[in-house]
């Protein structure tokens, strides 16, 4: 398992021990995607209520900023009825982008290596 610098901050509320185990339990798909050979993560997640007059509706937003020792970076941001919803919602938007960059990185992969392949053969 990869080793993930996990900071948590709560803007506007008090972070309580049951939304902060929700958070990191939520992680763990995303660490597990991540894989061994990336190293250090660094993944800073901010839970908040959105200021403004709204009084009801999506009123509570998470953030993920995700930084990999290989360059790599994803940031997202949704909002949600609950800082729970938000803070699923907001797993999924990383994994959905974790998961492109992941397919289109094997694809350029492959088409170096086909590329590479017909060089030898030519030559």
């Amino acid at each position: 398992m990869p080793e993930m610098d996990v900071r948590i901050r709560a803007t506007g509320f008090e972070l309580t021990t049951p939304i902060n185990d929700y958070a990191e339990e939520r992680l763990m798909s995303i660490r597990h995607l991540i894989g061994a050979d990336s190293g250090a993560v660094r993944c800073e997640i901010e839970l908040g209520r959105s200021s403004g007059h709204s009084k009801h509706g999506n009123v509570w937003f998470a953030e993920i900023n995700l930084n990999a020792n290989d360059g790599s970076r994803f940031f997202a941001r949704s909002e949600g009825e609950s800082i729970n919803a938000a803070i699923d919602a907001v797993k999924d938007d990383v994994l959905a982008q974790m998961r492109n960059h992941k397919k289109v990185s094997r694809g350029m992969l492959r088409k170096g290596g086909a590329y590479l392949k017909r060089l030898i053969q030519r030559g």
